[in-house]
């Protein structure tokens, strides 16, 4: 069964006042679906039918089969539910009427990125393509395209980042190679926009917490919740002073369905909540003060200082939410509640401090 945070999340998001008749009766494909931030498009999509018999059929592709069967177990055998196994580097053939595209295939986790560069930008240009090519020869009402705050690059100044702001990114620095394949594929869905007449939308998520990834995964938050489950201090491999803005994924969702059925086509939006803004340390006082049956210390590690993870990170990535508070969108969860929900997900002991 679905776990009860997911299911309130959901629950959330069908709450929030979004156009959500115009997806009734429309096929959905969504690449990448095994991944935890698009898996909440299949679970949103998915509850509009059981609760308002939206009438939404959804294509999940994913090129993992094993892990796509136990991700989305709850929806074996439904009628308005199909998994399409390929790699999305592959032409995508479907004998569907097709009117929704959410393109979010792609290695994300910055060490799986360095496992495999080569997939990494194929998956979201390559990738991007195939969908792109896909969409041109259905009825496409939406193309959703989830790029990042990395396409931003590297700037001098420590300013929000808005929407037409652009930095430096080095194409030989392998570090680079899912910024400059999320960028490559923004020109892509843009030159498709404009010849073929194919609505895109582009989102610039920022950093995402929330459940689904796993505990190896890499990520800032999820290593801070590894560490805990394994011990009483969370460990910085840096000295914790770059800062982020984060956001729970519930809140991201709401916004980037925001951006697809309210936005411009043609146009990115950033997804932020400068709300959510915290230094490294802050983010791991703020989930260690969380835990409720013990202490847990927050140290620092000089010698992990030359970490993948840590070698070449920017001090500063917030970004400016005007463009997206425009459509409508406001944040529901703070901070401290986004972090307690997915800190109960991996089963922490955490203060029952969350808003019901």
């Amino acid at each position: 069964m679905m776990h009860n945070i997911i299911h309130d999340d959901i629950q959330k998001i069908l709450s929030s006042p979004l156009p959500f008749e115009k997806l009734y009766g429309k096929t959905v494909i969504i690449s990448g679906a095994n991944g935890y931030v698009p898996a909440y498009f299949v679970y949103t999509f998915l509850a509009l039918n059981d609760l308002r018999g939206a009438g939404i059929k959804v294509f999940a592709l994913c090129r993992d089969e094993k892990r796509a069967r136990e991700r989305f177990a709850d929806f074996t055998g439904r009628q308005d539910f199909q998994l399409v196994i390929q790699d999305i580097c592959r032409p995508v053939d479907l004998d569907e009427e097709i009117h929704v595209y959410i393109h979010a295939a792609s290695p994300a986790g910055i060490l799986k990125r360095h496992e495999d560069p080569v997939n990494t930008f194929l998956a979201n240009v390559k990738g991007a393509e195939n969908m792109l090519n896909l969409a041109m020869h259905h009825p496409c009402q939406y193309f959703l395209f989830l790029s990042s705050v990395d396409v931003y690059g590297k700037r001098e100044n420590s300013e929000r980042l808005k929407e037409d702001m652009s930095g430096y990114l080095d194409p030989l620095n392998i570090r680079n190679v899912y910024s400059c394949g999320k960028r490559a594929a923004e020109t892509l869905c843009k030159a498709y926009q404009m010849k073929y007449h194919v609505p895109v939308f582009l989102v610039r998520p920022f950093q995402i917490i929330g459940p689904g990834p796993d505990l190896n995964d890499g990520r800032l938050h999820i290593d801070f919740i590894s560490q805990m489950l394994k011990g009483n201090q969370i460990v910085l491999k840096s000295d914790g002073t770059a800062i982020r803005t984060f956001m729970y994924i519930a809140d991201a969702i709401i916004a980037m369905l925001t951006v697809m059925l309210k936005g411009s086509p043609g146009e990115a939006y950033n997804i932020v909540d400068e709300n959510g803004e915290a230094s490294v340390k802050e983010l791991a006082e703020i989930m260690a003060s969380l835990i409720a049956d013990r202490t847990v210390a927050v140290t620092f590690d000089y010698e992990k200082r030359n970490t993948i993870e840590v070698t070449g990170a920017l001090s500063k990535v917030t970004g400016n939410s005007e463009k997206l508070a425009a459509l409508g969108w406001v944040p529901f969860y703070s901070l401290t509640e986004g972090a307690l929900r997915m800190m109960e997900y991996y089963g922490l002991n955490v203060i029952k401090r969350r808003r019901e």
